[in-house]
């Protein structure tokens, strides 16, 4: 098994099974007379998907192929929980879509079992639930999705589609993975070339659909709000005097409020952040950084530590990539040298999740070279030069485009 595929694993197990195993260092306490005896360990059900809204969020592990019967063919039933609290019948089932409504809530599910001796397990919660990020796409499937510029301003979208696999993970028990293809391109959009800086927040407008905003050449931002099916609806100006900054970009919830927010960075490196309102307005403004003019590059790439909070990555005139992960509260944690090398690389973006499976909430980089073939790179959260994971090449003749969003 790969390196890769080895800490996926690892970091699987050591979530869904708690007990004395996985716990180490502790000295052990004087021996008393338990009252009942202690199970080896306890099945903490995992749940796949991100705590956005948009996203799909469903069991990823199974333990009950025993327990399979014709109302529960999975041997189990999901109850899904809103802040401890059960949701609709409606809104019960294996599969459960968040809303604008649930933004703000923690989701957690009871599993129960359909075996003759039945139990109910609980997961954790997630995080609150926050607004639509750049990771659940623009036709409402919370899918990895891309769109590409090109140089004549035609808008191109790629969906791209998951499929449910249960991969065999070890004796009974079964990971859930969704492997993805892309479906077939479409143009969604002329004339964007009159824009000189195009780039998705997430959901801007709150409506729970993702947007983008383009800033044309006297400086005015405006604002495209998605329609959800990957259109768009009526334009609007949400913003002047924009052309003071050279580079614009959506993090996503950037000071942890659950609302998307706006990095601009002006001529003399300083760097500005521009909260959003969660309406299709604006905050008041703060500086949160200087002496970015050193980077010829600034990717908003979503969260790709996996502790929910947006990370910035910027390269430098040298080809040199570094991380910038952010504290979740409107600051920044400490950076780190990524690796060299990235100069060859035209465009580097970011769409989310890559392959969606459970405990793999991080966000992959996206990268073409000259040639125009689409790498995917993991972040395997580890600090210092090299820790992204390769993937593979994904695609080919991307360098039509002169901007990915």
């Amino acid at each position: 098994m790969g390196t890769f595929a080895s800490a996926v694993k690892s970091a699987v197990l050591a979530a869904v099974l708690v007990g004395p195993a996985a716990v180490a260092g502790v000295a052990p306490a004087a021996a008393t007379a338990p009252s009942e005896a202690t199970p080896p360990y306890v099945f903490v059900p995992p749940i796949v998907g991100l705590p956005y809204v948009g996203s799909e969020l469903t069991l990823g592990i199974t333990q009950f192929q025993k327990c399979k019967t014709e109302e529960a063919p999975n041997g189990f039933i999901l109850e899904w929980l809103s802040n401890g609290v059960p949701l609709p019948t409606e809104r019960q089932g294996e599969f459960l879509t968040l809303t604008p409504e649930d933004r703000g809530n923690r989701i957690s599910m009871n599993v129960h079992t359909t075996c003759e001796t039945p139990r109910v397990f609980h997961s954790r919660e997630t995080r609150p639930v926050a607004a639509s990020n750049r990771a659940m796409g623009w036709t409402g499937r919370g899918n990895f999705e891309l769109l590409g510029r090109t140089d004549d301003g035609d808008l191109v979208l790629y969906p791209r589609t998951y499929e449910p696999n249960w991969v065999y993970w070890g004796p009974g028990m079964e990971l859930l993975q969704f492997p993805s293809s892309w479906d077939e391109p479409r143009v969604v959009g002329t004339g964007w070339n009159i824009f000189n800086i195009v780039f998705s927040p997430g959901d801007f407008d709150g409506d729970g659909h993702n947007d983008v905003l383009g800033r044309d050449s006297t400086g005015n931002l405006h604002l495209y709000p998605g329609d959800g099916e990957g259109g768009w609806l009526a334009p609007s100006q949400v913003g002047a005097g924009w052309n003071i900054f050279d580079s614009i970009v959506g993090p996503g919830d950037f000071d942890g409020d659950g609302i998307n927010d706006v990095l601009a960075r002006d001529r003399q490196g300083k760097l500005h952040l521009y909260p959003g309102d969660g309406e299709g307005g604006w905050l008041a403004p703060s500086q949160v950084g200087s002496g970015w003019q050193i980077f010829d590059k600034i990717i908003a790439a979503g969260d790709t530590t996996g502790d929910g909070t947006a990370d910035i990555f910027a390269r430098d005139r040298n080809g040199i990539l570094f991380q910038y992960p952010t504290d979740g509260q409107g600051g920044w944690s400490t950076p780190s040298r990524v690796g060299h090398g990235w100069d060859e690389m035209p465009e580097i973006s970011s769409a989310g999740p890559f392959i969606k499976s459970y405990n793999i909430s991080r966000s992959d980089l996206l990268a073409y070279n000259r040639d125009g073939n689409l790498y995917s790179y993991a972040n395997l959260g580890v600090e210092g030069d090299y820790s992204l994971f390769n993937q593979g090449q994904i695609g080919n003749g991307w360098n039509i485009f002169s901007s990915l969003i």
